[in-house]
């Protein structure tokens, strides 16, 4: 405590980690933080006390920043965490690309210091006006929370990793509501068929082009759900072909990642049953499998991309992703397997996303399948 006694003189006194200095009737405080000092100065020794405490409290947990943390904006950590972090995930590609067109937001030229969770609540605001580069539409709701998940990854490696930050000031941001799942319904084989002449699947059955190996891909899809990712990066190893089973490998860029179900780890890595269509699928692609490289298909992910993409505009489909496959196999392998069984089968774990998003439910079908009467009659 300070001497209830103070002289006019000029005193320093030594209160835990802060610096109490009297000139006359007022009271000078010093608190050293990360990166230098902080003062201020009091009429009374009660208010120095008390302003010392709340900074040392800040200070204990965090909330002052180091000094460079201070200086850097929020775009240098953007690049930072690209070169450091993001280029080498699995979808490093894309993440290059959202995190340089978070660089060119009025959000990048702020200092990270002044960063609020308000200023994200902005951003997302904004993104949510902006178009889309691929159809012109505004962005959904469902990029822009993919987007936010990546920079809040940045803003927590700012905070974990280079101490820059006390705060990740994405921590109670108001995301957007999620959109009503796709409901596309299923292909039509007049629609299967001209996506097999248009990638050149029925022209090419030795699978020579790759933009036949594609076509093969998503008729694999179609009978698997598996993604394109997985698809991408199996091996012929993987392929079990006695016991008519994929592998899809944990460790494989694109595959199934782990989760934790209370104290226990599930397993990202799965068996997928094939049909005998897939089989066929399968030898097709094993057969004619470039020389080289570790994988069957043998065409990267970009690549699959942008053949893919003309293909479907050359066959005319409409509203079609290569995703839609998965949503197309879940409904279609529903009607022979329990949804436990087609939940590992297509790499869900959540069974309410499963019954949510990827199963088109025939409501015709159930009905055909019931009763005439559920009660029984009266006598």
């Amino acid at each position: 405590m300070l001497s209830p006694r103070m002289s006019p003189c000029f005193r320093t006194f030594q209160h835990q980690m802060a610096s109490f200095e009297t000139r006359g009737s007022s009271v000078r405080v010093i608190v050293r933080v990360p990166g230098g000092k902080k003062s201020a100065t009091f009429d009374t020794p009660a208010e120095a006390q008390a302003w010392a405490s709340q900074i040392e409290a800040k200070k204990a947990i965090g909330q002052l920043n180091p000094a460079k943390g201070a200086s850097i904006t929020a775009g240098e950590l953007f690049e930072t965490y690209l070169d450091a972090v993001a280029k080498d995930t699995d979808s490093g590609k894309w993440n290059g690309l959202r995190l340089m067109n978070f660089c060119k937001d009025p959000l990048a030229s702020k200092r990270l210091s002044n960063i609020l969770t308000h200023d994200i609540n902005e951003w997302v605001a904004r993104r949510l006006k902006s178009p889309s580069s691929r159809t012109g539409k505004p962005v959904t709701s469902s990029t822009v929370n993919r987007e936010l998940n990546l920079m809040s990854a940045a803003f927590s490696y700012a905070v974990k990793d280079r101490k820059w930050l006390a705060v990740n000031p994405c921590h109670g941001v108001r995301r957007p509501e999620h959109g009503r799942p796709r409901k596309r319904p299923l292909l039509t084989a007049a629609e299967i068929r001209a996506l097999r002449i248009s990638t050149g699947y029925d022209t090419d059955p030795t699978l020579v082009t790759s933009t036949a190996r594609v076509g093969a891909c998503f008729l694999l899809s179609l009978e698997t759900g598996m993604r394109s990712g997985e698809i991408l990066r199996l091996r012929p190893q993987d392929y079990w072909r006695d016991r008519r089973i994929i592998h899809v490998a944990a460790i494989e860029p694109g595959g199934r990642k782990g989760s934790r179900s209370g104290r226990a780890t599930i397993d990202p890595s799965r068996n997928v049953p094939l049909t005998a269509r897939a089989m066929e699928l399968l030898d097709q692609l094993l057969e004619s499998m470039p020389a080289g490289q570790p994988y069957i298909v043998g065409v990267k992910d970009s690549l699959r991309d942008a053949l893919w993409r003309r293909a479907r505009n050359q066959a005319g489909v409409e509203d079609l992703h290569f995703h839609d496959a998965k949503h197309e196999a879940a409904t279609r392998l529903a009607q022979h397997i329990d949804v436990l069984a087609l939940s590992h089968a297509i790499g869900t774990k959540d069974v309410r996303l499963l019954r949510d998003t990827y199963y088109n439910n025939d409501a015709s079908r159930s009905a055909a399948l019931l009763p005439d009467q559920l009660s029984t009659r009266p006598a």
